[in-house]
């Protein structure tokens, strides 16, 4: 723990002697003056850039996705009838099936 404290103590004493030693370039520098551009000669050319046009963006196709598949049409029927026999057994209240009897 000493050694990361010490680093956390150095770091602060060196950003504080920085922020000092910028302030001291600040208050010596006098305030900047503006300078007088020259005058741009008649026979030079004007050398402008135009922009690029910006690329048209590709359109992404969405991809269909396929229907989510049922048990049914995994299994087939049978499966299903069972699926809901466990279900409701596990909730306690007769099925339909049991009813019809």
């Amino acid at each position: 723990m000493g050694k990361q404290y010490k680093k956390l103590v150095k770091r602060r004493r060196r950003t504080a002697y920085l922020a000092r030693r910028k302030a001291a370039l600040l208050s010596e520098k006098p305030a900047p003056t503006k300078k007088a551009k020259k005058p741009a000669a008649s026979t030079a050319k004007s050398s402008s850039r135009k922009k690029a046009e910006p690329k048209p963006k590709p359109v992404e196709a969405k991809e269909e996705v396929a229907e989510k598949a049922s048990t049914e049409d995994v299994l087939g029927p049978v499966a299903e009838k069972k699926e809901a026999a466990e279900k409701e057994e596990a909730t306690g209240s007769p099925s339909a099936e049991e009813a019809e009897k």
